[in-house]
């Protein structure tokens, strides 16, 4: 009976001592206070991610898992900022979004597509702001709406 619990004991005392926070200016640092690299996993509200840091600043490939184990939302990080293409799923495995950052800022052509991967709604940013027309389709596929960001009202 003692072994379980000495086994237990020494898993928790090393998952507690491989635990990564964040110091008072933001950077993930590990137990003895240095700056944190690898693959720091979290676990937050039945969504797991596992997120990749170097030098305690987010960098490089992000994934969202939901309860199930499936992949939820990937993307990229680049000094702590969302970066490049982010792709959401489904539980299915579908897409159900893609969307662009540059540095933090929203950027390029968002798609979101319904449950079957039927595109729905398409969304242009420039620099963080809305731009371009914009366009949404009905459950058939035929556009249903289109507004223009690029002139002003």
């Amino acid at each position: 009976m003692k072994m379980p619990i000495l086994i237990f004991v020494f898993i928790l005392t090393c998952r507690l001592s491989m635990a990564q926070n964040l110091n008072d200016i933001g950077l993930y640092v590990n137990s003895e206070g240095d700056l944190f690299n690898g693959v720091l996993t979290v676990q937050k509200d039945k969504v797991k991610s596992e997120l990749s840091v170097r030098n305690g600043v987010i960098e490089g490939p992000a994934n969202y898992f939901y309860a199930s184990g499936n992949l939820m939302e990937s993307g990229n990080f680049t000094g702590g900022k969302k970066d490049q293409k982010w792709i959401r799923y489904n539980e299915n495995g579908v897409i159900t979004a893609t969307a662009f950052y540059s540095l933090g800022k929203k950027a390029g052509i968002w798609q979101v597509f319904d449950d079957n991967g039927k595109i729905r709604f398409e969304m242009k940013y420039q620099d963080g702001e809305k731009t371009g027309i914009w366009t949404s389709w009905d459950e058939s596929g035929i556009v249903s709406n289109t507004k223009n960001y690029s002139v002003s009202n």
